[in-house]
């Protein structure tokens, strides 16, 4: 394979990331039309994110037994593509029912596209794969530090919220159909295995350790907060504070261009601190500055606060997949997925729970949950008891 086809494949992927991120953070800016359009409850919103993160764990099951049979220059642009074509039925959805079909049916093809672009990217930079998954996922943030942008923009513009989804639906399968000429051309490559990845442990081995659990537990608080975070800060921000739609777009968009540059902080100084302490430290100052911020009333202050949580905390999915790489690097793909469904766990509560909250209390209170979480993973962290260093530069997941 030339260097040229290699790049060119990777621009590609790095392209299907960042749009990746485009469409899963705008929905936190559409909360009010979808809302209104319906006319249904704040749970009802938030369940849209459970269903679809039930399509995320049906794919990682499935992806996660074949991702090593198949031929994945050809699996991602057809599962890009199909995820494009749910998108435009969530365009074209006239009831709450097709809604949420195409929810499912987006989060599978999600979970598929994010399972194959890991590996292909990892198996095509072999040597240098920690650098490039890290800047695979680099490319996801900043699609999602621009969803909001682009979503805010066209409502501005007097677009409907079902004429956003289907732009999107329509740059995803343009996108999908663009694989062939990037890298469809490209065969199977042969995986080049270390050493380390002859031993073998089974699934029971794994379980019974239990730093697995605490890990887990740590990726379960956390997702449940950012997912959580990333749905309804908008909605809050307008509804409690007064703030106008586009201070709202805004302060989500700081929310996760604080977690771009957390993980990109954290990826020099990993080096020389210890992660445990790092993130477990973090997570407690994030949470005092939700409650100063949240308490104050005051917009700025209370988009500050997640700016700088965003900062805090941004790198603890990346680090508690790599802390999980080094503690068991001989069964990477099986610990990635046991750690995934804690994962897509908390994205599965996270959203459904806070609408609940917002409907029994106010969404005054419910917010509240994003700082309890980040209060979860400080205990948590605090329960780690074995020291970690000299990290090594692993892919890190969202």
């Amino acid at each position: 394979m030339t260097q040229h086809v290699r790049n060119k494949a990777t621009i590609y992927c790095y392209w299907l990331m960042s749009l990746y991120g485009v469409s899963i953070v705008m929905i936190g800016t559409l909360v009010p039309e979808l809302l209104r359009y319906f006319e249904v409850s704040l749970s009802d919103i938030g369940f849209l994110m459970t269903i679809q993160c039930f399509g995320g764990i049906l794919a990682l099951f499935l992806g996660s037994r074949f991702a090593e049979k198949v031929k994945k220059s050809l699996i991602i642009p057809i599962a890009f593509g199909f995820l494009g074509l749910g998108f435009l039925v969530v365009g074209y959805s006239s009831s709450f029912v097709v809604l949420q079909t195409a929810f499912f049916l987006t989060g599978f093809f999600i979970r598929i596209t994010d399972i194959f672009l890991n590996a292909f990217v990892g198996q095509l930079h072999q040597k240098k794969s920690g650098v490039y998954l890290n800047r695979l996922h680099m490319f996801f943030s900043i699609g999602a530090f621009t969803g909001p942008f682009y979503s805010g923009i066209l409502i501005k513009l007097d677009f409907h919220w079902q004429q956003i989804y289907s732009i999107i639906g329509i740059l995803f399968v343009v996108s999908g159909l663009l694989g062939c000429w990037f890298i469809l051309p490209i065969g199977k490559m042969d995986l080049i295995r270390s050493p380390q990845n002859k031993v073998s442990l089974n699934f029971l081995e794994i379980i019974q350790d239990p730093k697995i659990w605490i890990l887990g537990a740590t990726l379960l608080f956390y997702s449940f907060h950012q997912l959580s975070v990333t749905v309804w800060l908008p909605y809050y921000l307008e509804d409690s504070l007064g703030a106008s739609k586009e201070m709202a777009n805004l302060a989500i968009s700081l929310f996760w261009f604080g977690i771009i540059l957390g993980r990109f902080f954290v990826s020099i100084i990993v080096k020389n601190q210890d992660p445990v302490r790092l993130l477990s430290l973090g997570s407690f100052v994030g949470a005092v500055l939700l409650v100063v911020g949240i308490y104050s009333r005051d917009i700025l202050l209370t988009t500050s606060a997640y700016f700088l949580v965003g900062l805090l905390t941004g790198a603890v999915i990346p680090l508690a997949f790599t802390i999980c790489y080094k503690i068991f690097p001989e069964v990477i793909a099986l610990a990635t997925t046991f750690l995934s469904i804690f994962l897509l766990s908390g994205q599965m509560v996270g959203p459904w729970l806070l609408g609940v909250s917002a409907e029994m209390f106010s969404i005054n209170y419910a917010i509240f949950l994003t700082v309890i979480t980040l209060f979860g993973c400080t205990l948590v962290w605090k329960l780690v008891s074995f020291p970690i260093t000299n990290i090594p530069t692993k892919p890190a997941l969202r």
